[in-house]
């Protein structure tokens, strides 16, 4: 377990997937299956978050255990010819070992950059597993509908890519 403060943090922020679970609120504790945070240091990507009430209404974080990050090798964008315009990206990659899954994917945007984050899930402490990486490669959406025209760039786990969109990306009408 990870003892983590609030400190130096960016953004602390839940993960938008229709298969993530929702956090639950009860006896004043917050409890987060999945959170990333964005830092300066990079991010953070974390599992069992639990935040506790304060006094005065604010949040504290109690615990969360740390995920590994998992290696990005390359991030190829996409842009389908539509309008509004849409983007994916396709991540390829490596797990650390074939025993583990890829937890749900985290994106956010801040300005020009997207900042992707994936991890992997934790063997448990009685689990043993071949020590090879294991490949993958995954496609995630970009929500760019609204952005201006420019260039945008993309990073996933320190990987970068970018991308420009000629006009602004807003549908018709």
């Amino acid at each position: 377990m990870v003892k983590l403060t609030l400190t130096g943090l960016i953004a602390f922020a839940w993960l938008a997937q229709s298969n993530a679970q929702p956090a639950i609120y009860q006896n004043q504790s917050l409890q987060i299956p999945q959170a990333v945070a964005l830092g300066q240091d990079g991010p953070a990507y974390f599992a069992d978050v639990k935040l506790s009430t304060n006094p005065d209404g604010s949040l504290s974080v109690v615990d969360a255990t740390l995920q590994n990050l998992v290696m990005v090798d390359s991030v190829e964008v996409l842009l389908l010819e539509s309008f509004p315009v849409q983007v994916s990206i396709t991540v390829a990659g490596n797990k650390s070992v074939p025993c583990v899954e890829l937890q749900p994917v985290a994106v956010s945007r801040e300005g020009d950059l997207f900042t992707v984050v994936i991890a992997e899930t934790s063997l448990g402490p009685a689990e043993t597993c071949i020590a090879v990486l294991d490949p993958f490669e995954l496609s995630v959406a970009l929500n760019v509908f609204g952005l201006s025209a420019g260039t945008y760039r993309v990073n996933v786990n320190g990987t970068e890519a970018q991308f420009s969109l000629d006009v602004d990306n807003v549908g018709p009408g």
